[in-house]
């Protein structure tokens, strides 16, 4: 279970999809460490995949990285995903938020579909970084 202490990793990813899956259980496994059930870390952590993978299609230029940090702290665990450039949400935040239709094209992250996976989504700019964070809050037994 978790410790009273945040814990924090930072992942740079550039475009290899192939990292995403790494990502993944990363996530998965704090998720798990946190006490989180099973089924609910493996959504936590395909919507983290989903929302990397969305926002590296949106890197044109050769070089860019996406960094993520994943912390977790003692009554939540949040995946921020940073990166340069294009200043709009990593998914589409501001179109897809009232739509129940599917994202724009197969294989495009689906807005609904994201939120039923986490608990919050945040998105923020600043200073030439876009900022998408996913939000699970952990559920403490009484």
């Amino acid at each position: 279970m978790m410790a009273n202490d945040p814990i924090r990793a930072v992942f740079r990813l550039d475009p290899d999809l192939v990292l995403l899956g790494v990502l993944r259980c990363a996530v998965q496994h704090q998720a798990l460490q946190a006490g989180l059930g099973s089924d609910i870390c493996a959504e936590f952590a395909k919507a983290s995949e989903d929302v990397c993978r969305e926002t590296l299609s949106q890197l044109t230029e050769e070089g860019k990285v996406l960094e993520v940090t994943l912390d977790t702290f003692h009554d939540r665990i949040e995946i921020s995903i940073h990166h340069h450039g294009q200043m709009v949400p990593a998914v589409g935040l501001e179109a897809f938020a009232f739509s129940e239709s599917a994202a724009d094209g197969p294989g495009r992250l689906n807005g609904l579909e994201l939120l039923s996976r986490v608990d919050r989504v945040l998105f923020s700019a600043e200073e030439g970084v876009a900022r998408t964070t996913l939000v699970k809050y952990l559920h403490q037994k009484r």
